[in-house]
Parts: structure tokens; C-alpha cells; sequence
């Protein structure tokens, strides 16, 4: 959680939380352009419908169950408090934050506030600090912060957001976890689970994000919180994760996800991730840093990979890139910080496969969109991929990058730059995502680029975007279509925007690309014998491949089990097979994929265990 001071004051807001909170409305929204790739594109939809709030910072998620239902947060801005509370708050008015859900596809969204922090009344306004932006330029403005949200493969989703001296967790900087088991429509418990407290981890907390393992492994479900030292205090910079395995109920000891003292980026930009086989992955930055956060850091950055393979408990560092700049972009929270933040995506289908994006200043005037991603779980690396499509000589500016992967193997890399209008941070901007798709040997090639926004949009008033920083966006990629959120300047404050496209949109997988359909496909067909077992049938079986869920069948169905486009590799297959009398069987098998034989039946020769 970001802020330029610890507030010190006792808790009295009951009338401020009920002056700020938003009631529960389902908001119709207003579609901003035509269909343009389709009677399934959405259109750009205004998500948030706040008059004088302005949001920023939206991560976007969806239900692995239904890929209809979807989530998103921001930070929420209110630069003008109405009286009579404007005499409790500085010139910097109040920072809070929101979660929405749509149950459509984001046509619609459901707008809730849940969090209710709280910093209590002053005397007189406190001058505003010099150097800061605006929403940090009084000590005492922020209420809540720094959201996110995830869901698990069973379709619970997860709610994070930050307060400070919240009214529910005894005066502490928390980050506080809600849960929702109806898509998103209603959280609990009211006021939500600590996870994180500052006075336990005895420093200031900066950043939260959250990140679940759907593995079905030894850790499925198991719900991860980074975190790390705030950037405004002067103490080393460090990366933390605590997990929790009763849906935020309870969390685990702090582990350290970085190492060295002084060696980490003030402002480490950490973000999480969790592979398709339960490893951990946390990118960050790595600088050698100074003993103050306000010294300005002008160096090189070498962008980390941290991976744990025991369900957060150690970590192995390895490096994405040595050689990464920063962009001169006015959207950070002060003047010493250059944008430098990463974005991280795992393939949801291949353990080992998770790619990093970040924007790379390539001069004083331009960056572009660079990409890299390994097929070993970060001990190897491709090359960089330009991901952008404009040309590399043209000055223009890239930033907010963000990553969403696909079952299939296709990569989606989105983006803000301003080709259309001068290239320069202060030029309108426009929303971009492009395709990587996988060749026959494997390799990512970028493919089709299209716009999300339907035209180029204004920067905001300040140099920081309109009062709130929106330093990075949303994006998902399932079967109902690839998602962006972003934030939008719309008269003198931000709307939270969202579009989906279509699959069909983007060009599908090269013919012959290895391990993904219309390519090297690895079939397994499996048929049911029950040995041993006489006046039995099975009523039910379920797969699983390297532990991850695969496909159940039930009833007439039963006949034969087909598994397609299965890994490459020694790759595992376990088969739960249950009989009508209440008898469970099991069969596990290795195999290697993507053979040069063609695809065979394998008899599952089923004994009681």
C-alpha cells in the first residue's frame, strides 16, 4: 500500500465509510463502438459508473468453471470530497477501492464495495506534500488500495484489497481477502480475512497480489499473497508470499521470495503466478539499490524470476533479462521512479512454459513491447520478441503491458502506445493486442494485432494521468473470448473500461505447431475393462494428466476415454474409475508425447487398490 506517511490517528468513520461506500447496483453498461470483429465482441463497455470518482489499476480474472463469469478491480480516486467531510481530508481527497463482476461475458457489471478502512478525522488539513502526485499528496488520504482478484478451479473467487487502520483489523495496515462462491455477486465474511498485517511482519506492506494454485496437485486450491516493502520507507527493499489453504481463512508464515540485502529494486514490481503443475513464479526487479528510496535509480534493471516447486516454501532465483531500461513515463507514484513494470503468464496446458513482458526504452523518446518466454520453468529463455507491430523506427512509446495465455498455446501480449498521435507520453494513446502463436517446432510468432479501443484517447489533465495512476491493466484469454480492462479518460476523470474480442478474431495455431490442436496432436484413447471385478460397470471415470484435471465421463458416455493434445515429453495420465457398487480403481500410466507413431488404444487393465 502505497502512501507517504504511517497515519497515526485513532478510528472514528462511521460517517465517512457511509458517506463513501457504493450500494450494491447492477449497472447497465453503454457499448462505445460497433462490432467490429463480431456478434461476440462486446464493443469498449464503461465498467465503473462512479461521477466523481476515477479509477485506475485493473487487473482482470475469470471463472476457469465459466468463462463468462469475470472480475476485475481498481483503485478508485475521489478528488473531491463533499462537505462536510472535505474539512477531515487534505487537498489530496480519498483514495478507496472497488471490485466488479459481470455474469455475462462483461456486457454488464456489478459494482461492490467491501472494504471499509479508515484513518478518522483531523483538526486542520495537512499541507500537501511536495514532489508527490496528486491522490498521495496528502499524508492522510488513503482509505484503501492496491487491489486484485483470482479465482480457483472450482469457480471460488478472490478478492484483495489494502487498507490502512482499517476499522475491521484493529487500527493495522492490512491486506484483507474476500471470497465469493456465487460468481461474484456477493463476498464474505464482512470485513474479510486478514492476510497480511504490518505489525506482525514489523515494516510497511506495498503491493499485494494474489495468485491460486488450480493444479490439481498436492497444493491445488492453495491461495498465494506477494507482497514487499513499501517504497516510501527507508529500509531494504524485499519480496514476500504467504499462503493460505482454507480459502484466506488462515495464512502461512512470511516467506522471503527475493534474496541479498540491497540488491532488489525499491519498488520490485513483483507479481505472481502459478504453472498448470503447482510451481510459483514471481518476476521482479533487481537493481542495486541505494540506502534511501528517494535517491532517483537511473541503472540497468535485471528483471528475476523466483520459482518454487514446494508450494512457496524456498525459492530458486533465476534471470529473465540483464539488460532491461527503464521508460521516462510520468505514471508512478514519484518523480524517482521510471515505469518499469513487468507482467508475467504461464501456459495454462504445458508445465515449464511462462513467459515475462515488459516495456524497454530503446531511446530518450521511444520503447517498445519486448517479450521472452521458456519452455523449461525460467532455466532457459527465448529471445526478445519486438511484440509490437508498428514500426521500431518511429518514435512512439509503449507501456502497460500485460499477458494472458491460452489452452491452446497462443500468447496474447496487450499494450497502450501512441502511433496514431506523435508518439510522445502526452500524445492520445490507443489499446492494442497481439497474438503469439506457436510455429511446428514450438517457437511463439507474432501473429494479427487488433485495436481494443475504438479510437485514440486523451491523456489526463496531469502528467500522472487525471489524478489517479493507472500503471497497469487487465487481460484475460479463455473460450469466450480475449478480455482487456483499462482506464479511460472521459471528461476530467477515468472510467474503467472493458472489451472482449472473439478467438475467432485472431488467427489460429500454425498447422503442424507442436503440442496444440491443428499440430502435433498426442491422442490417447483409452478403453474399459474391468478385471477382477465380476457384476461391476463403471458409472464414473476422471482423468488427469501430470495431475491437472483432464476429462470425466459418466453414464453411456463410458464406452472409451479420448485425450487429445496432451503435453510433449514424458507426460503422466491417472484414470479414477468408480463402479456402481461403491469400488474405486485406479490406473496410472507414463507416456511419451507427440511420437511419431500414430494415435493407439491402451487398455486400462482396472484392479482394486
Amino acid at each position: 500500500m502505497r502512501h507517504g506517511a504511517r497515519a497515526q490517528c485513532a478510528i472514528t468513520v462511521t460517517a465517512l465509510a457511509a458517506a463513501l461506500a457504493v450500494g450494491l447496483g447492477l449497472w447497465a453498461t453503454s457499448a462505445w463502438g460497433s462490432d467490429r470483429y463480431g456478434p461476440a465482441d462486446t464493443g469498449v463497455v464503461k465498467v465503473s459508473n462512479e461521477p466523481r470518482a476515477s479509477q485506475g489499476e485493473e487487473p482482470l480474472s475469470f471463472n476457469p468453471l465459466n468463462p463468462r463469469q469475470l472480475s476485475t478491480v481498481a483503485n478508485v480516486f475521489i478528488p473531491n470530497v463533499p462537505a462536510p467531510l472535505d474539512k477531515f481530508f487534505g487537498s489530496g481527497g480519498v483514495q478507496d477501492s472497488r471490485v466488479y463482476s459481470s455474469q455475462d461475458g462483461g456486457r454488464h457489471w456489478l459494482t461492490l464495495k467491501l472494504d471499509q478502512g479508515g484513518i478518522g478525522a483531523l483538526q486542520t488539513p495537512l499541507p500537501p506534500l511536495a514532489g508527490f502526485a496528486p491522490e498521495f499528496s496528502d499524508a492522510f488520504n488513503i482509505l484503501n488500495t492496491d487491489s486484485d482478484s483470482t479465482w480457483d478451479r472450482h469457480g471460488n473467487a478472490y478478492f484483495e484489497s489494502g487498507d490502512i487502520h482499517g476499522i475491521h483489523h484493529n487500527g493495522n495496515e492490512t491486506a484483507t481477502v474476500w471470497r465469493s462462491t456465487d460468481g461474484g455477486v456477493s463476498w464474505g465474511p464482512p470485513g474479510g480475512y486478514a492476510a497480511v498485517n504490518a505489525t506482525q511482519e514489523h515494516n510497511e506492506l506495498d503491493r499485494p497480489w494474489l495468485a491460486i494454485d488450480n493444479s490439481g496437485g498436492p497444493h491445488d486450491g492453495r491461495l498465494y499473497v506477494t507482497f514487499e516493502t513499501t517504497p516510501f520507507a527507508n529500509e531494504p527493499p524485499q519480496v514476500y508470499v504467504k499462503h493460505s489453504d482454507d480459502h484466506g481463512q488462515s495464512w502461512s508464515p512470511t516467506v522471503r521470495v527475493d534474496d541479498g540485502i540491497y540488491e532488489t529494486q525499491y519498488n520490485a514490481r513483483a507479481r505472481p503466478i502459478v504453472g498448470p503443475d503447482g510451481t510459483l513464479y514471481v518476476v521482479y526487479d533487481r537493481a542495486p539499490a541505494t540506502v534511501t528510496p528517494f535517491t532517483p535509480q537511473v541503472g540497468t534493471i535485471q528483471l528475476a524470476l523466483a520459482r518454487s516447486t514446494d508450494g512457496g516454501e524456498t525459492f530458486q532465483r533465476l534471470e529473465v533479462d540483464g539488460d532491461v531500461h527503464r521508460v521516462s513515463s510520468p505514471d508512478e507514484a514519484t518523480p524517482n521512479y521510471t515505469e518499469m513494470i513487468p507482467a508475467i503468464a504461464a501456459d495454462p496446458g504445458r508445465p515449464g512454459r511462462v513467459a515475462v513482458a515488459w516495456p524497454q526504452a530503446t531511446s530518450a523518446d521511444s520503447s517498445r513491447v519486448l517479450v521472452r518466454y521458456s519452455t523449461d520453468g525460467g532455466l532457459h529463455w527465448s529471445d526478445r520478441i519486438d511484440a509490437a507491430d508498428d514500426p521500431a523506427a518511429k518514435v512512439n512509446q509503449h507501456d502497460h503491458v500485460t499477458l494472458a495465455w491460452y489452452g491452446d498455446g497462443r500468447l496474447f501480449v496487450g499494450w497502450r502506445d501512441r502511433r496514431c498521435c506523435g508518439g510522445s507520453f502526452t500524445d492520445n494513446y490507443q489499446q492494442w493486442v497481439r497474438v503469439l502463436s506457436p510455429d511446428p517446432s514450438g517457437a511463439l510468432v507474432p501473429g494479427r494485432t487488433l485495436q481494443f479501443s475504438d479510437g485514440p484517447e486523451r491523456p489526463g489533465t496531469s502528467g500522472r494521468g487525471s489524478l489517479q495512476p493507472d500503471e497497469f491493466q487487465g487481460l484475460v484469454a479463455t473460450s469466450a473470448g480475449v478480455g482487456l480492462t483499462w482506464s479511460r479518460f472521459n471528461g476530467s476523470l477515468d472510467d474503467l473500461m472493458f472489451r472482449s474480442v472473439p478467438l475467432s478474431a485472431f488467427e489460429a495455431p500454425a498447422s503442424g505447431a507442436s503440442g496444440v490442436r491443428g499440430g502435433c496432436i498426442d491422442t490417447r484413447r483409452f478403453v474399459f475393462h474391468l478385471h477382477g471385478l465380476p457384476g461391476q460397470r463403471v458409472v464414473r471415470a476422471v482423468s488427469y494428466v501430470n495431475g491437472r484435471p483432464g476429462r470425466t465421463l459418466r453414464g453411456r458416455r463410458l464406452r472409451r476415454l479420448v485425450l487429445r493434445a496432451l503435453p510433449q515429453g514424458l507426460f503422466r495420465v491417472r484414470i479414477v474409475t468408480y463402479t456402481n457398487r461403491g469400488n474405486r480403481v485406479i490406473s496410472v500410466r507414463r507416456y511419451r508425447g507427440c511420437a511419431k507413431t500414430p494415435p493407439w488404444t491402451h487398455v486400462v487393465h482396472a484392479r482394486r487398490r
